[in-house]
C-alpha cells in the first residue's frame, strides 16, 4: 500500500481519538522536537502505535484543559523522491470525497525549513463539528504529517500550537 492509499482523514479521527496512552512513539530520528508551554500540555511518546503498511503514530501531543490534540504521523517511504510529498497528500485529497469532511484550504508552505502542504479541513461526526490542520512534509527518507484537531472556535490556539514543534539543531 502506497501513502497514498490509506484513507487519510479516518486515519488521524482514530488516531486523534485513541486513548492517550495508545498513541505513543519516538521522535529520536524526527526532524523536529517539540516543546510545550506549560503542564496542561502532555506529550507522549514512548513507543510507536502501527497503523497501516509503513506508517506509525509516533506521538500525541494533548492539552488536560481543552480538546486540543496533536499527533505525529511517520511513514517510511520505500524511496523518496521529488513526487513523494505529492503521494502522501494524495491520501488526504482522496478523503475529501467523504461528505463529513470539508477542506477549507490548501497551501504549499515552508515548515521547519521544509517545503509542506498544510490542509485546513472540518470533520463533522455525531453532529459534532471539529477543525482540523495537517501539516505533511518529507524529510530523511520518511514522510510526516502533523495534525492538529479541535473545537471550530480554536483556530487560533492550533496557529499557537503549531509553534511547538520546532527544528532539531547540532
Amino acid at each position: 500500500m502506497k501513502p497514498s492509499q490509506f484513507p487519510f482523514i479516518l486515519f488521524l479521527a482514530v488516531a486523534l481519538a485513541a486513548p492517550q496512552r495508545l498513541c505513543a512513539g519516538t521522535l529520536d530520528d524526527a526532524p523536529f522536537r517539540i516543546i510545550v508551554p506549560g503542564t496542561e500540555w502532555q506529550i507522549n511518546d514512548s513507543a510507536a502505535q502501527p497503523m497501516g503498511e509503513n506508517v506509525s503514530l509516533i506521538a500525541t501531543i494533548s492539552n488536560t484543559n481543552t480538546l486540543l490534540k496533536s499527533v505525529v504521523l511517520k511513514t517510511v517511504l520505500a524511496k523518496a523522491s521529488a513526487a513523494s510529498l505529492d503521494e502522501l497528500c494524495a491520501g488526504i485529497n482522496d478523503s475529501f470525497s467523504n461528505p463529513a469532511v470539508t477542506k477549507l484550504s490548501e497551501a504549499n508552505t515552508t515548515f521547519l525549513g521544509y517545503q509542506t502542504r498544510t490542509f485546513a479541513y472540518q470533520v463533522t461526526q455525531g453532529g459534532k463539528v471539529s477543525y482540523n490542520v495537517a501539516i505533511l512534509f518529507v524529510a530523511d527518507g520518511k514522510g510526516w504529517t502533523i495534525a492538529f484537531v479541535g473545537r471550530p472556535d480554536q483556530k487560533e490556539d492550533v496557529r499557537k500550537a503549531i509553534k511547538f514543534y520546532q527544528k532539531k539543531t547540532g
